[in-house]
């Protein structure tokens, strides 16, 4: 079997804050595998972008734990001087971030930032060289007269023409593991559907590991090879994207599904009415005694009332519910 390329293990997130400490990651465990595209889904609040900056140890000044062990092509991540760390930030590591307009530059053009990504990762180009080769990923992500929209500014650009800027920008450095956190959020469905056409496209060109986090489980299930569902910051259900959205095994996978638009009315007989999960996320500042999603589980039992972890079932997926695997 092969290695996978990121290993995460028991990885805990700690932030102070005024109510007392948040604790906003639980012992996640995951493996990504080389060359695979891994959504992960689940509520606002799930801890799906605090696990993409924990990847990259871009946190706030609030944290007070980050603990665990993160490990990529056989180096500790955790472990490693903030000195060192950088070169895998942006480096064998990229980020696509929710809202390109706040991580784009607003005084600088487009093909400046794209150049200095470029130089930065690959010193010994030119700016001529830096700068043909950024012009040319502008045109492979879909982006019209790629020359003229160098001397762009990002507040000139449409709001898809930012992401595929974004994109570029990732891909330039050429990346072992790329994350895409909610890209497609802030887009209206003709560009979000242009966008994800664009990832479908690359990633036969792509040779790294895509983590694409979404809201958005048909997103997910139309883009993605394997699927992490996170819920109170934890994984509750995660395998091949195919399996779990066909016959999820975790009640809260089978709720985001059922809460899927597309879905709706065969699950509300017709009524027209929108699905939805009754109660609320957990409050990361609150211990939680038991199954973190018991307290909204319709299917609660007195097993219930003990922690779940991440077990192997029959089919080799995992899921963190004793009705799973009993």
């Amino acid at each position: 079997m092969t290695a996978p390329l990121l290993e995460i293990r028991d990885l805990h997130l700690r932030a102070a804050t005024q109510r007392g400490s948040a604790h906003i990651l639980r012992g996640i465990n995951l493996d990504i595998g080389a060359g695979r595209i891994v959504g992960v889904v689940g509520e606002s609040g799930s801890g799906k972008s605090s696990l993409a900056l924990c990847l990259l140890r871009l946190l706030p000044s609030n944290i007070t734990e980050l603990s665990g062990r993160m490990t990529m092509a056989g180096t500790e991540l955790l472990g490693l001087p903030e000195a060192q760390f950088a070169a895998w930030r942006g480096g064998r590591i990229a980020m696509i971030f929710q809202d390109p307009m706040t991580a784009l530059n607003p005084v600088f053009s487009i093909g400046t930032q794209l150049v200095d990504v470029a130089r930065r990762r690959f010193p010994a180009l030119d700016t001529k060289a830096a700068r043909a080769r950024a012009e040319a990923m502008l045109g492979r992500v879909g982006i019209a007269d790629p020359g003229l929209r160098m001397g762009a500014y990002p507040h000139q650009l449409s709001g898809g023409m930012r992401q595929r800027v974004m994109i570029a920008m990732a891909l330039l450095v050429q990346p072992d593991l790329l994350l895409a956190d909610e890209p497609t959020t802030a887009l209206d469905a003709t560009v979000e559907a242009q966008i994800v056409g664009l990832f479908e496209s690359l990633r036969a060109d792509f040779s790294g590991s895509i983590l694409f986090i979404s809201h958005h489980l048909g997103l997910v299930a139309q883009l993605c090879d394997d699927v992490v569902v996170m819920y109170g910051g934890t994984v509750v259900e995660t395998g091949p994207v195919g399996s779990v959205c066909a016959d999820p095994r975790h009640p809260y996978t089978a709720a985001l599904l059922a809460c899927e638009l597309e879905d709706a009315p065969a699950e509300n007989d017709g009524s027209g009415r929108l699905m939805s999960i009754p109660g609320d996320v957990p409050d990361p500042v609150v211990t939680q005694a038991g199954c973190v999603f018991a307290p909204r589980c319709a299917l609660a039992e007195a097993p219930c009332e003990m922690p779940q972890v991440l077990r192997r079932a029959p089919d080799g997926r995992q899921v963190a519910c004793w009705k799973a695997v009993s």
